[in-house]
């Protein structure tokens, strides 16, 4: 009996955990924090990482910058130097006269061999100060173009709120 109270109350621990994770994911698709763009044949997908738990960082915002060829072929050369260094050169957030610096852009080694993941940090004071911004990609790895995608400041501290549960 005091086997299936406990399994009763783990069940309902962890179905409640899944609810709010789910709205928090809802929730970073309807605030526009899970973009997709598509490039000539490439996918360029950006993420926002609410931080969680009560250990997390608050003082910087992550993003996940995932980028696949359309085709599915291999893109050749993403093993040379320019694909995994010098990449804080290429990200940035614009806002009116702002323009913010990564912290850190570090590839993720995720195994694909048609594109390239790479990890955005930035800090969350500067990123906030603006309530309208967007990240630009200056793409010269794969299109050779300017990328950018829309941000709201206010977006972020609704997702961190939801994720932190403030």
């Amino acid at each position: 009996m005091m086997k299936q109270i406990i399994a009763v109350c783990a069940l309902f621990v962890f179905s409640a955990c899944g609810a709010s994770r789910k709205e928090m994911m809802q929730s970073v698709k309807e605030n526009n924090l899970l973009q997709e763009k598509q490039v000539n044949d490439y996918v360029f997908r950006l993420q926002y990482m609410p931080p969680e738990g009560s250990n997390a960082d608050t003082s910087l915002v992550y993003f996940r910058m995932n980028i696949l060829n359309a085709s599915g072929t291999p893109v050749k050369g993403t093993t040379t130097p320019a694909f995994s260094y010098g990449l804080d050169s290429l990200f940035a957030i614009v806002s009116g006269v702002d323009t913010i610096i990564p912290v850190d852009a570090t590839r993720i080694a995720n195994g694909t061999l048609n594109g390239a993941e790479y990890m955005l940090v930035f800090d969350k004071q500067s990123v906030l100060r603006n309530v309208e911004s967007k990240l630009l990609f200056r793409d010269w790895l794969f299109t050779q173009q300017y990328i950018s995608f829309p941000l709201s400041g206010n977006a972020i501290n609704h997702i961190d709120s939801l994720s932190l549960k403030i």
